[in-house]
């Protein structure tokens, strides 16, 4: 049942988080293979500082790529306070936040630990997949 889904049961691990030190082109890289519009950044002891988005990265593509300026790192442009969610949250309390909130992506974290992502898309779909369910139990 919808209403007893956690986040845990639909988010994903993140395999390559983004480092605050990490140059803006490396970061880049890292967001374009994983397929999110974004990844969270995190410490050393894999706290989540930060998160960066496509959308952060592309003004500064665009000044560094013209002038083949190089030194941008991630912290100098991420989200920094992202909003975060717990495992154990709900998957219909999450879809209300997501409607008013503007990220699309949500770190995971537990004890102050990034364990996953989960995106709007994913949400959409669990409760999609309920909707289709209701209508063949009608």
């Amino acid at each position: 049942m919808l209403h007893q889904k956690q986040v845990r049961d639909l988010m994903f691990p993140v395999t390559h988080p983004l480092s605050g030190q990490m140059a803006l082109s490396e970061a880049v890289e890292l967001i374009l293979v994983s397929g999110q519009l974004g990844l969270p950044v995190v410490g050393d002891r894999k706290e989540v500082v930060g998160f960066l988005s496509e959308h952060d990265c592309l003004r500064y593509l665009v000044s560094s790529s013209y002038y083949c300026d190089a030194r941008i790192q991630v912290a100098d442009i991420m989200h920094q306070e992202p909003l975060c969610v717990s495992p154990s949250d709900s998957v219909i309390d999450l879809a209300q936040q997501m409607s008013k909130a503007r990220p699309k992506n949500y770190p995971v974290v537990e004890n102050g630990r990034l364990v996953g992502m989960i995106t709007r898309r994913q949400v959409m779909m669990e409760l999609n997949r309920t909707l289709r369910e209701c209508k063949v139990a009608i």
